[in-house]
């Protein structure tokens, strides 16, 4: 699982603040990858008659500023994370080669954003489509239209702060398995204050996604943009330490038994394993009132399933009632195979 730090709007366009943000988690945090919310033209993305247009036009920072932000993070161990707003942001985001770009929900289906952003992918460049409040017909959509092999569907949205109530881990779920060709991310965008954010956010964590993404601050807690869904570094490093431990939980997924079931399912020992109940000659044929099966301090090589396959096979040794029938005590060809 990868770790998502949000820069989101929160510089509200201060410069300085968003250096002293992207410093800190750089520098402070055991964050995978930093991401920025990239904007050069504000008419493409929004129109003047939107609530928040003068205020956005204040925040919008200038191209040798988000070069010195981007170069900040390119020369650090963190990888980068562009999500853009508009066409010109595309182009001029796309020369940095980021490991991923995202496409926020409000966006989706933007065919002209889209369009710009397809131009310039790789087959490398992990693409992120925030879904979040979409339909499935929207997420389709989207997906026809780019067409890549590197797609990850990231679920979550910001309600300023989301109530758990809202996220619905079942229906995210459902999703999740009608796209299984994909990645999958969760955003979650809990109150700051909510006693259980941390709680909250390893639960979104725990259904099986590639990506975790929060908000992070400098200045917990302080009135500011996305300020209500933002974590401080401390609470950012807590959870990628839980994060860890999600993962370790996990394994592998392989079906096969690893070394701890292997320990638990010796047979004898633990599960229990066929035992002689008459004493044989050798040349004897074993027949079922020859076995049952017990705990014992002896270990056999033969599961219950194996000793059960069997019967009327003809063993090659004397062996006395109440030792484990083991494969070596059968003739070569015999008539059971063991599997």
């Amino acid at each position: 699982m990868k770790f998502i730090a949000e820069t989101a709007w929160h510089h509200q366009g201060e410069y300085e603040f968003l250096h002293q943000l992207v410093d800190a988690i750089n520098n402070k945090t055991k964050a995978d990858i930093i991401k920025l919310h990239l904007m050069l033209d504000l008419d493409e993305y929004m129109a003047s008659d939107h609530p928040l247009y003068e205020d956005v036009k204040m925040w919008i920072l200038n191209r040798d500023q988000w070069n010195k932000i981007i170069e900040m993070i390119i020369s650090g161990d963190k990888e980068l994370m562009l999500l853009f707003n508009d066409t010109k942001a595309v182009e001029f985001g796309m020369a940095f080669n980021p490991t991923h770009v995202e496409i926020h929900s409000v966006c989706l289906n933007d065919i002209n954003l889209l369009d710009a952003l397809k131009q310039h992918l790789t087959r490398e460049t992990k693409v992120v489509l925030g879904v979040g409040g979409s339909s499935l017909y929207e997420i389709e959509n989207a997906i026809n239209i780019l067409r890549h092999r590197n797609i990850v569907l990231m679920f979550g949205f910001q309600n300023f702060p989301t109530k758990y109530e809202d996220i619905n881990f079942c229906k995210i779920r459902k999703i999740m398995k009608l796209f299984p060709e994909f990645q999958f991310g969760y955003a979650d965008h809990t109150a700051w204050n909510e006693p259980n954010n941390i709680l909250i956010t390893l639960l979104g964590a725990a259904l099986g996604m590639d990506y975790v993404e929060k908000h992070v601050t400098i200045v917990y807690g302080e009135e500011r943009i996305d300020w209500s869904a933002a974590v401080s570094i401390n609470m950012f490093n807590e959870i990628r330490e839980k994060m860890d431990l999600i993962e370790a939980c996990n394994g592998d997924g392989l079906l096969r038994l690893n070394k701890g079931e292997q320990d638990y399912s010796i047979f004898g020992p633990m599960k229990k394993a066929a035992i002689l109940t008459k004493d044989l000659k050798a040349g004897q044929e074993l027949e079922w009132d020859m076995l049952a099966f017990r705990r014992t301090g002896q270990i056999s090589d033969l599961s219950q399933v194996q000793a059960l396959q069997l019967n009327e096979n003809t063993v090659n040794r004397d062996i006395k009632a109440g030792q484990v029938l083991q494969r070596n005590h059968l003739k070569k060809g015999m008539k059971g195979k063991i599997k």
